[in-house]
This record gives structure tokens, sequence and C-alpha cells, in this order.
């Protein structure tokens, strides 16, 4: 409504008054004088009312005020006495519009600042963000009237008012999507960015304050079955907002590459209000989801932070800066988690448990570029990654995996059992104080469920002493218990999930059960809610199977870019498929499941406890021509195996597979969609045969004649270092398959973890525990030494040149060096023989191996090269100490009397002075001064601190001083 923008007629001289006082931007005293009266009762209700009457007058002069954060604590100081008391905060929604008043206020002052979204589609994009650089977000101008918006949300009354309203809801989402896409984040590709932005603080401050606390205030009154209707209305219009933002940022499928916003509040709204509806209202989750093209669409970007968040953490983002890292940190901070990754990934555990387990598992892959690093041959061209980034972006991407697959936050754990994990995860980190923990359940330190938990899982340590005589503040502390419980949780995301594993691997070595290295164990996950169990779909889909398969192959075979990490996270999903299998896995399967057998297809089903047996013979995979397996003919004799002659010779490397599936997938929307988008789409999946149609990759087929159960029984021997290592225990104890959960299999490291998930095998399936015997029983032959392939050659012979060509550097170095220390003996009659040795040290061991140096100002690392060289940071000042040394080894001794003086004829600054005196005598000046130095008194003090960086950055940086 325009007219409460506009429209402000006077009728009384209170009126009057708080307008000069608006005018005059709240003086302390016109603001004590008109809050003196509030005792009275109808003063108070008139003077609420003609203060909200004003209220779009109190936007506008709080918009252009010079003192924005005085007028703003002066403004709350008012409205905080008018608005706490329910019963006038709904006399007046109801008799003055309160509600529609601050909405629309609230629009009209973001619509000032508003810019063009340069989210997705640049040039053609419809769609307006707030501009986070504006002074408007970056000073936080708008939170006095947020802080009010937020404290009349907390009155139920008021709260069913909004949630009924249907032009509030619309209004107010069309507010939310303002923030949507802010603070676009683009990566640079060629040059470190010359200035970094800080409107981050800003983008989040606005997120968290403006769109996230007044979603918890309406979640707060959507508790019981009675509000289900509230719930609706919510999710209907967001999801309205969600397909206006979709088209107005001409959104189909994909998102644009190199583009990352961590601000996505209207997904996080209809993620919480989905999560209440479940948890609280008892409804139905599928009668409130949209289709399946729009839980697609839905999916995209926040399936795009999360692997942004582990380009950041593999410096793929450096050349943005360290504001993008604050990012990351930030997003995944214990003030920020609540509102913005913990919403993200519970609405990617939703669409994970609706949409088809195979399009959603290769789209994660896809997300995180590992897609052409998943292939079984020894080389690959990855076309959109680098090869130094690509063990971290796989590892991201199986923690990603792990993270949606064991996160229950919003999956069924009950509020003791989210503030318990909390509790954990803090302690787990560092000791804390009492107040110290943040808990997400919303119950506060002191009441009675905070300290029974605490009690359950701290210990507490007493106030102690200082040397200083300060008191140090009594901290809790986990027990060990606790430690030794420790579950994958949130925490896998943050940066320092490090230090929380050494704590973990501390406890468990210092309890003397676990000699090595153990790894992290994990803690029986929290039953999943009926309506997310569609979740379990994704550890039984054959996409997974085959990359778990591939995976488990390369680290066989000491494939590059595969870690210790990846094997663990490889192994747990192996064991969580096995713990999550369907009731009845029949020993028929391999039978009935001949119609199954497409084409596209690796494994007979999807059942991960039947698929484990199943052995693969030939793969076809896509080569660069110089790899060795292009050399290898397939076998002649295939037809005495009838599935690897017709089918696993004719299968193609597992993500054209996945292509062709998705394509199908993409099919089926597209016959419901209009023409301009059939138009569009086609040009997405053809980035998926991309790879597979690059001239330089050649088709090969490789023989495998393995299974995932033959791959991890052979992964035991090879982690032991023994040749049939393996033996099932339950030829000599046939109790271990009637109780499989042995405390000896709980903790351990990886030989521990595959022994784990074989006894698991057997459990479940009399084929698996026969084929494990007979697989066992085959005598492994020693390994031959391996041939060098033609290709392999030639790399072998680059780097022997490259080897002997560090070594003629190194004895030119050498040579040179020994040249100068030559010269400085005749020319400075130096005789220092523990000198020469340690030059020669240092000579021969500098240039053992290429030195690596960190620039602190563009943060990339490299060698310093001719092209590129690197300076050492260094402080030189004038100092005169070598001047004072002497000849002598007596100490010298302070006058006492005048008679006694110090005369420091034996300093070096004194002799070359009698030197150059003599000298001068005796010759021209000219000459004197060229057979001398210039003496010891102005001498030169280098100090460093060892921060090193490229010439040409320094350059750049000392320019963009000037």
């Amino acid at each position: 409504d325009q007219s409460i923008m506009d429209v402000l007629k006077h009728k009384c001289f209170l009126e009057e008054l708080l307008f000069w006082t608006i005018k005059y931007e709240f003086p302390q005293k016109m603001v004590t004088f008109l809050l003196n009266m509030l005792p009275d009762q109808d003063y108070k209700i008139a003077f609420t009312k003609t203060f909200v009457q004003h209220y779009a007058f109190i936007m506008k002069t709080l918009k252009k005020s010079h003192e924005s954060d005085t007028m703003s604590n002066r403004i709350v100081h008012i409205s905080v006495q008018l608005f706490s008391n329910e019963e006038l905060a709904r006399q007046v929604t109801e008799e003055c519009q309160l509600l529609d008043i601050m909405v629309t206020v609230l629009l009209y002052m973001m619509e000032s600042c508003l810019i063009k979204s340069e989210l997705q589609d640049e040039e053609n994009s419809l769609h307006v963000v707030v501009n986070c650089g504006e002074a408007l977000l970056k000073n936080n101008t708008y939170w006095p009237l947020v802080s009010d918006f937020i404290n009349i949300l907390s009155h139920q009354s008021v709260a069913k008012k909004f949630l009924e309203d249907h032009g509030l809801l619309v209004t107010w989402m069309n507010f939310v999507s303002f923030f949507q896409g802010m603070n676009l984040n683009k990566r640079e590709l060629n040059e470190h960015v010359e200035f970094e932005s800080q409107t981050y603080y800003a983008a989040f401050a606005a997120e968290l304050e403006a769109c996230a606390q007044p979603m918890w205030g309406l979640l707060s009154h959507c508790k019981i079955r009675e509000t289900q209707e509230y719930t609706r209305n919510v999710v209907r219009y967001c999801l309205e907002a969600l397909q206006d933002w979709f088209d107005a940022i001409n959104f189909v499928d994909e998102p644009a590459p190199n583009q990352v916003t961590f601000h996505l509040p209207l997904h996080r709204y209809f993620a919480m209000f989905l999560s209440k509806a479940v948890k609280c209202q008892e409804l139905d989750l599928d009668t409130i989801l949209p289709d399946q093209e729009m839980l697609m669409k839905l999916m995209i970007h926040p399936l795009q932070i999360q692997a942004s968040l582990s380009e950041i953490h593999s410096n793929m983002w450096v050349r943005n800066g360290l504001q993008i890292k604050g990012q990351a940190m930030t997003y995944v901070q214990s003030h920020f988690c609540n509102s913005m990754i913990d919403p993200d990934i519970y609405l990617l555990q939703v669409c994970a448990s609706r949409l088809d387990p195979d399009y959603f598992i290769s789209s994660v892959f896809e997300r995180f570029k590992v897609v052409d690093l998943l292939t079984m041959a020894s080389q690959h061209q990855n076309t959109v990654l680098d090869s130094e980034h690509e063990r971290s972006m796989l590892e991201g991407a199986l923690t990603f995996l792990v993270l949606l697959l064991s996160l229950r936050l919003h999956l069924g754990m009950t509020d003791d059992e989210i503030l318990r994990a909390e509790m954990v995860a803090q302690l787990c980190m560092n000791d804390r104080t009492h107040k110290n923990p943040n808990p997400k359940s919303g119950i506060i330190p002191g009441s009675l469920s905070f300290e029974s938990v605490l009690s359950a899982v701290a210990d507490f340590k007493a106030p102690v002493f200082e040397p200083g005589g300060s008191m140090q503040q009594g901290m809790y502390t986990p027990k060990g218990m606790v430690i030794s419980a420790w579950q994958v949780s949130t925490l896998l995301q943050c940066l320092t999930v490090v230090s929380t594993f050494n704590i973990c691997f501390n406890s468990l070595k210092q309890s003397g059960k676990f000699p090595g290295n153990p790894w992290p164990p994990y803690k029986k996950r929290t039953p999943l809610h009926p309506s997310y169990r569609g979740l379990i779909k994704l550890l039984h889909c054959k996409t997974l199977h085959i990359v778990l398969f591939t995976l488990l192959y390369k680290i066989l075979m000491d494939h590059q870019n595969l870690s210790e990490h990846v094997l663990c996270m490889v192994l747990y999903l192996i064991e969580l498929g096995l713990e999550n299998s369907p009731e009845q896995e029949s020993d028929e399967e391999e039978s009935a499941g001949g119609q199954e057998r497409c084409h596209d297809s690796w494994f007979p089903g999807s059942n991960l406890v039947s698929n484990m047996r199943h052995f693969i013979n030939y793969v076809r995979v896509r080569v660069p021509e110089t790899a060795p397996e292009v050399k290898r003919e397939p076998p002649a004799s295939t037809s005495s195996d009838g599935l690897a002659s017709s089918q696993n010779s004719g299968t193609a490397q597992v993500f054209s597979l996945v292509a062709e599936r998705r394509k199908k997938f993409q099919e089926i929307i597209n016959r419901n969609s209009s023409e301009a988008n059939q138009v569009v789409r086609p040009k997405t999946s053809m980035k998926w045969s991309a790879p597979g149609a690059t001239p330089q990759l050649t088709t090969a087929i490789l023989e495998v004649k393995e299974s995932i159960l033959s791959l991890l029984i052979k992964l035991h021997h090879k982690l032991s270092g023994k040749q049939n290592s393996y033996y099932p225990p339950w030829l000599d104890d046939v109790d271990v398959l009637i109780h499989p959960e042995i405390p000896r299999y709980s903790h351990g490291d990886g030989m521990t973890a595959v022994e784990r998930i074989l006894l698991k095998a057997a459990v479940q399936s009399r084929l698996n525990k026969r084929i494990i015997e007979e697989i066992c029983r085959k005598v492994t032959p020693p390994v031959p030494p391996k041939k060098i392939s033609s290709a392999e050659k030639k790399t072998l012979d680059k780097e022997e040149r490259r080897q002997k060509a560090r070594e003629r550097q190194q004895k030119l170095l050498a040579e040179f060096a020994s040249r100068q220390k030559s010269f400085m003996e005749t020319a400075m009659d130096v005789e220092s023989p523990d000198a020469d040795i340690a030059m020669e040290v240092a000579t021969s061991e500098q240039h053992v191996s290429e030195a690596i140096y960190d620039c602190v100002i563009c943060g990339q690392s490299g060698p310093s090269t001719e092209d590129r060289p690197t300076g050492l940071v260094v402080l030189l000042q004038a100092s005169s100490v070598l001047g004072q040394c002497r000849n002598s080894t007596e100490p010298r001794r302070l006058p006492t009397t005048e008679e006694e003086q110090i005369y420091p004829w034996d300093t070096c600054a004194a002799l070359h002075d009698v030197r150059l005196t003599t000298l001068q005598r005796y010759f021209k000046d000219s000459s004197c001064l060229q057979a001398v130095s210039i003496g010891w008194e102005g001498g030169v003090y280098v100090q460093t601190c060892g921060h090193t960086l490229h010439i040409d950055c320094h350059k750049s940086y000392m320019e963009s001083l000037r």
C-alpha cells in the first residue's frame, strides 16, 4: 500500500510532537519526556498508535541520518517498551495494520539499495538483490526495524495473524528474495584480485538478522498439529517465490561455472518449515513437496555450495584472497550453521530421499568435478580440474556423502540428542566454560535438561590460581567415553576437523587397546524418521557401487591422487550400506535379475549385499593415447564367460553411463516442458558427453576379474603387508556369525575396518560367506615385477633427464661457491676451517631438492625461477657493532679514576683508521681509498621474519600504495 509510505496526517499535538522528535533524530530529552508518560494506559495506547503511524517516516529519517547508530538505539529504546506487551501489540496489529506497515517499510527500505543479480545468466537475469556494499547494509542501519519485527512475531496472537494472511506472506517472500543470491563470488582464474572486498560481513549479518531470525520466530509457533495450515501456507508461497527466482535467473538444470553464493534464504525457509512439519506437526512430507523437476532445481545451488567449500579448502579460490576462506568458515561457524549449512544439508537429504538415486549420486560427483578421476584406467584427463586438486576434491565429495547419510539433525533426533551431540562436538574441540556451548536445540544453560546432559558428557575442573595470582575460570572437559564414541557430525565440514581426529586418535592410543594408527570410530546413528527412509536408496544404487568398486580398485593398484582418507570414507559407505540393507536379501537374485542387466549396468541389481560378490571381468575405459592400457587387447577366449563378452566388455566407463541415465531422466521431464526449455536443455546434457568425446582419448578394454569382496580381501593383504593375511574368523568360531558385534572389531585401523565389513557381509548372505571362503582358499601368487610400457619408459626418461640436469646445476653451483670462497680467502685473508666445512655442507644440502616458497601476497606456492623470482622479506639497519670488535680476548676493565681511560686502540674501527692514516702519509688519497674498504664504523644489520613473496607481486603491491 503506497499510502503507508507517503500519507501522514496529524490530528493531535502528540502526533506533531513525535513528528519533530523524529525529524531531529530522537533528541534524548524528548525521548525521555515521551517515555515518562507511558505509565498512563490511555497515553501508552495513543502513543503506540502514533509511533506506528510514523513508522515509514522513522525509516526515511534513519536512512538519511549521519548518526544512525545513536538513532537506532533510541528507536529501539522506545519500540521495545511498546511492542513487548502482547496485548498492546495485538491491539495495534488489528486496529492499525502494524504487520502490513512493518513489512512494507522493510520492503521499501531494501528497495533503495537493489542491484541486478549476476548469478547464472549475467546478461538476461531479471532478478535483483541487495547491494552489500551500500551503507544501509554495511552499517546495519536496518537492525532497529528488523528487531521490532522479530519482537512482535514472538507474540503468538500476532504471529498467527501473519501466518494466516496470504498477502503478507507473499510480500515477506518478496522481501526475502532480495537476499537470495546476494554477495555473489566469481572465481578468479588468471590474476589475484587487486582489492579484497569485505562485503561478506554485511551479507552474513543481513541474512542472519533480516531473514533467519524472523524465520525462527515464526517456527516457534508451529509446534503442534493444529498449526499445520500455517506451515502449508509458508511452504506454498516459498515455493512460488523460488519458482519466480528460477525463472528470473533463467535457470534450467545446470549452475553457471565458477560462481558461488552462500546466501539462499528462500531454500532455508522451505527446508526449516518442512522439518517442522514432519517433526512436530505430523504432516505427510509428500503432500507438501513439489514435483520431481522442482526438487532437481532445489538441490542444485545448496549442492554447489558444498562443492565450493571443498574447492576453497583445496586452494582453488586462492586468487580471490583470504575473504573467500572467511566466508567458508563463517558458513559453518557455530553462530551461523544452524541457519545456513544445517538447512542446506537437510534440504539435500530431502531431495536425495525423493529423487532417482543414480541421478543424485552422479550429480554430486559432477559438481565436485571428479567425474574424470573415477576411471579404472591408470591415466586420465580431467577437463575441469587440475591434478593437484583432485585428491582433496574427491575427499570432499566422499565426506559430503558420508555427512548426508550420517547426519540426523532434522531426520529423527530429539532436542536432548541434538543438545548432547552439540556439547560433545564443542568439548571434543576444546575445554569449555559453563556458558560457552551454543546449543542448537534452543535449550538455554541453566535448564534442567541442559544440566543433566552436561553432567553426563563432561567433568568439571575447579578454578585454580595462576602463578601471577589471578584465578583461572573453571572448565568442563569431555569424559573419556565421550571421545571414544565420537561420531561424524557437521564438524566434518570445518577446517578444524583434523584437530578433532587427533584428539580421538590420542585417546584411543592412550587406552592401550589400539596400537598403531587407529581410524576414527563411528557411533551408531539415530534411527531415520520413516518420512526419510528414501535416503537409504543412495546406498543401494548401482552408480554408487560402481564408484566404490572403482576407488577400491584404484587404491589397490596404487593409482595417483588417492589417500587414506578416501579409503576410510569408501569403507564407511560400504559399511553403511550393509547396515541398512533391505530386509530380505534373496540368494536367487543373481538368476532373477537377468532382465535388469541392461547395457549400462555393471551390476545385476541395486542391493549392495548381492553386488559385493558380483565379479566384473572386463571394463571399457576412455584413456589418453599414451596410457599403457591402449596396448592391451581383449583376450581371445571371452566366450567361456557370457557375461564377460556380452555385458562387461561392452560396458563403458562409469560416468558416460551416468550421463545416459541422467539424459533419459531429463527426457521424461522435457516432455512436459515448453518448447523454449526443450531448446535449452540439450546444451546442458552435452556437458556430460564432452569428456568422452575429447579427440585425445581412445577406448581400451581393461581386464579386471574382481568383485568388491575380492578387492577387500586383497586390500587387507596390502594393508598388512603379508600375503593371505585375512582368515575368515567364523571358521574357528561360529559364534561370530551369531554375535558379530565383537569389541575387537569396533575400533582399529584399516585392516580392522575391512575385517568388520567382510564379517557383516558374511552374516547377511550365505553366498557372500561361501565366496569369501573360496577367495581365501586360493593361494595368492607373489606379485611379479612390473613391466615398463613404452609410455612409462618415456616418462622415466624425462625424469632421468631432469635429474641429470639438476645434478649438473648442483655441480656448477658448487664450483661457483668454491671459487667464491677461495676469492674471499685471498681478499679478506680469512682462515676458518669450521666456516669452510659449514659452507660446503650448506652448498651440498642446498640443492638436493627444489625449495618451495609461499608468497604471502598471492598465497601461491612454488619454486623461485628466473621467470618469476621469489624474494625474502628482510629489514636492513645501520650498525656500528663490528667497529667495536677487539683482537684481544682479555676482558675490558671499566675506569675507576680520572687517570684511567679506555683507548680503543685494538678495535676494528681503530685499526682501520690507523691503516688508512699510514697509507695517506705515503700515497695519494685517490689510490689509498682504492686500497681499503669503507671501514667498520658503518655496517649493516640484516633481520628477516622468514616470509617470502614474488618480486612481481611485491612490485604491484607497492604501486597500489602510491
